[in-house]
């Protein structure tokens, strides 16, 4: 099977607080966003986020740059991975999204990221 190129960019919108009207404050008006993952349909390898490229397993205490694209294809996936995001740290958050992730697909919940879990996770559609 071969796979054409595509770009994707999923990102939350930033929300702005604003005093109300008729209210004085001289605090600046503060604006969050939260940072916009960047994963691409690559051939042969299902999505990558820019990270990573292989498949090899990923658990609770890990780090790098294997943890950072599966950090990244989660949240590609609509899984929060907790307030640190994307970075390359496999902590509580990460195992939950795992977790919440492997759930969701009918594959085992173990927190443990094998090659059914990169599966899922890199192919379009699952």
């Amino acid at each position: 099977m071969r796979w054409g190129k595509t770009a994707c960019t999923i990102g939350l919108v930033g929300v702005l607080s604003v005093p109300a009207a008729g209210v004085s404050t001289a605090a600046p008006v503060e604006t969050r966003t939260a940072a916009a993952v960047s994963c691409r349909l690559m051939d042969f390898i299902g999505y990558y986020c820019g990270y990573h490229l292989s498949n090899t397993y990923a658990n609770r205490g890990d780090s790098g740059a294997k943890v950072q694209e599966l950090q990244a294809l989660l949240v590609f996936k609509g899984f929060s991975v907790g307030s640190s995001g994307v970075d390359g740290q496999f902590g509580a958050g990460t195992e939950s999204a795992v977790r919440r992730f492997q759930t969701s697909r009918g594959i085992s919940s173990d927190g443990v990221v094998g090659p059914t879990t990169w599966h899922y996770l890199r192919t379009p559609g699952l």
